[in-house]
């Protein structure tokens, strides 16, 4: 064949594709992004409120806008969600092209670390910048959307570790940290990083979308916080099938999906200056796949309910080059260790990561509760299942309530528990192990994939991190988008670090970070604001004791100031 001939052949088969494509109506199919400020706050509060249905259960984001709008019954009074992507072709065009919003966020830490999700935004300190802009074009039921971030942090220095506690105190907790890829500070330098952000290429038909993206990925009806998947890295290339609305059938709705991708490794050492390195094993230079299921129940009979369970696993690259074609499909694995063979499982090098969730809207009362419980390894059998059900466990905790005020404005009261920490019953259940007391290892970590579930650095489900936990309660007033508040906020941070040296006879003591602060959502026409500032009083910062007295033991009390502004500009 020569060449013309194999380039004719090559644009009357994609000539071909196109009339095919062709042959469906044009279907307007673009993603909100999760971390997109007010929009998806907004649609799920107009359903817990009773003003839209109750099929779309909020446990999957990116939402499809168009998908969502015929599921909650939205009309054309909801202006803000028509001018979504500004068309730039006739309507009746067989190629479709829209304007997606400008969106830019400015996060702020002025002493320390604080906060989660965003997407690439990191833990750090100082200013970071994150710029979004793009399009989304459509033909029959192809869908792509090019939303790439930029991305500039300044990444300033702050102090990492108390370098007065005693080289036992980091030999502790290194038994956990190099089981997880989580620096405390990214480098030494500012970052500026340009990124593929929340595009993809997928085909759509009926309830469902197939293809490739780099969007971020929510699971489970969490509202600040996810236990599996969540904003709280970098979107990661992944292959996906997906709903984009409920499918419905005769016992009641579906959603779900499922996905196989690829995570980084952040390639900074633990501290950024290196300190303690020889008490931490390296980690190993490859890239990781990842894959997981999650599929949501709404049941017919029980208007409002949703029931999930999602499951993922992760392995290196090289486990699945060597392990052949069933090594891609591990979610066909059995539930328990004894089903698998013991020494099968010790020596898989996968990690395993379920949980189960579910959530109620009960538009009558305008409330909604949900919880989410998370396991990361797998038991032993179904006794040991049942008889230590909170081993290597999370949970989320969640309400949400509405006060009518008048006639358009609300009083909003939320609350969400969020723990990431591992039960005491691992004290018992580890024991002594190498002459050293140790609780085992935290929910995001396990011994055979020692980069944990984590992207870049950062870990894919509660940016909380592997032992955190968090209680949080928002009281605010509210109109349409707007909204005007207050939070109240308790972190105490990565409590490992101060279980694993204390179970070993080190006096130190829990960080617990203490916040106030005020949120400020407005539409200003075609502009969204979203603002919020907290005020953090930090408590034994970094865990060394400094002072003893009759009273007891204290550490160093550290304040800082956090905030986040989004605005985002609907063409």
């Amino acid at each position: 064949m020569t060449t013309s001939t194999g380039i004719k052949s090559l644009l009357r088969w994609f000539g071909g594709l196109i009339c095919f494509f062709a042959t469906f109506s044009p279907a307007i199919s673009q993603n909100i992004p999760v971390s997109f400020p007010m929009i998806n706050e907004y649609l799920r509060r107009e359903q817990v409120i009773g003003e839209k249905g109750t099929d779309l259960s909020f446990n999957y984001r990116p939402i499809t806008l168009n998908k969502a709008l015929d599921s909650l019954a939205f009309i054309k009074e909801d202006g803000i969600l028509e001018r979504f992507g500004k068309p730039l072709t006739k309507k009746n065009s067989l190629l479709q092209f829209n304007l997606l919003p400008l969106q830019a966020t400015q996060v702020y830490n002025a002493a320390y670390p604080y906060g989660w999700g965003d997407g690439p935004v990191l833990p750090a300190r100082g200013f970071q910048h994150l710029l979004e802009v793009g399009l989304h074009a459509s033909v029959g039921i192809l869908s792509v959307q090019l939303y790439p971030q930029f991305f500039h942090a300044q990444n300033l220095p702050f102090q990492e570790y108390d370098e007065s506690l005693p080289t036992d105190y980091f030999w502790a907790i290194s038994l956990f940290v190099t089981q997880i890829d989580r620096p405390i500070r990214h480098g030494t330098r500012s970052i500026t990083q340009v990124l593929p952000g929340n595009s993809h290429v997928k085909l759509n038909f009926g309830s469902f979308a197939a293809g490739i993206s780099t969007e971020n990925i929510w699971w489970g009806p969490g509202q600040n916080h996810a236990l599996v998947l969540s904003d709280n890295a970098a979107g990661f290339p992944h292959v996906t099938l997906n709903t984009t609305r409920p499918a419905k059938t005769f016992i009641g709705n579906w959603e779900g999906q499922y996905f196989m991708g690829r995570l980084d490794g952040s390639g900074y050492p633990f501290f950024s200056d290196g300190a303690y390195q020889h008490l931490f094993s390296p980690y190993r230079d490859d890239w990781r796949y990842i894959t997981g299921i999650s599929i949501s129940y709404a049941p017919k009979w029980l208007v409002g309910l949703s029931l999930g369970f999602t499951r993922s696993f992760m392995m290196y690259s090289e486990t699945l080059r060597d392990g052949g074609f069933y090594t891609w499909f591990p979610l066909l694995e059995g539930l328990r260790k004894e089903k698998i063979g013991l020494m099968e499982s010790h020596l898989s090098e996968t990690d395993q990561h379920l949980s189960v969730f579910a959530r109620w809207v009960i538009p009558e009362a305008k409330a909604e509760i949900y919880g989410e419980l998370m396991r990361t390894d797998h038991p032993l059998n179904w006794r040991d299942l049942f008889l230590n059900p909170e081993h290597a466990r999370g949970y989320i905790l969640g309400f949400s309530k509405y006060f009518p005020l008048s006639e358009k404005d609300l009083l909003s009261v939320k609350m969400e528990m969020t723990q990431t920490e591992n039960s005491i019953g691992s004290l018992v259940r580890w024991g002594e192990k190498g002459g050293s007391y140790h609780s085992g290892l935290g929910l995001y970590e396990n011994f055979q994939v020692r980069h944990g579930l984590t992207h870049r650095g950062q870990v894919l489900g509660s940016g909380l991190g592997h032992s955190g936990n968090l209680t949080l309660m928002e009281i605010s007033k509210i109109n349409g988008l707007n909204k005007l508040g207050l939070t109240l906020e308790r972190w105490a941070r990565d409590t490992h670090f101060h279980n694993f040296p204390k179970a070993n006879g080190l006096d130190v003591l829990r960080w617990v970070d203490l916040g106030l602060g005020a949120v400020f959502d407005r539409q200003f026409h075609h502009l969204l604001l979203s603002a919020n500032a907290k005020f953090i009083q930090g408590h034994n910062y970094n865990y060394a004791v400094q002072e003893s007295n009759s009273l007891g033991d204290f550490g160093k009390r550290k304040a800082n100031f956090h905030s986040r502004v989004k605005i985002a500009y609907l063409f």
